[in-house]
């Protein structure tokens, strides 16, 4: 006899997988009330980002490739800067469907 699962269920299964994705020192500690409508600020406030991870995904796009092609950032620093800016946003208002973030 085949269990046929709600959509509820599979849901809740999938985001459970998504979760499980995420290394543990990405997760954030606790997810923003409900009643907050404006949560742009949390990268910044959220305690996750480095100072220097912050200043990488805030920078101009000619900016970033300057100090790429100078060697002031390497390409590890700046992937894994939005990387985690994506985990961040994505735990706060779902924008993602698949998390492809792999720890080497």
């Amino acid at each position: 006899m085949t269990t046929t699962n709600t959509w509820q269920e599979i849901v809740a299964g999938k985001r459970s997988k998504q979760v499980a994705t995420i290394p543990e020192d990405w997760k954030l500690k606790s997810l923003p009330s409900k009643a907050v409508l404006n949560v742009i600020d949390v990268p910044e406030s959220c305690g996750l980002l480095t100072e220097n991870e912050r200043e990488i995904t805030a920078v101009e796009v000619d900016v970033l490739l300057d100090k790429l092609a100078t060697g002031v950032w390497s390409a590890v620093d700046v992937i894994t800067a939005f990387a985690k800016r994506a985990i961040v946003a994505h735990q706060v208002v779902s924008v993602t469907k698949i998390l492809l973030i792999k720890e080497t």
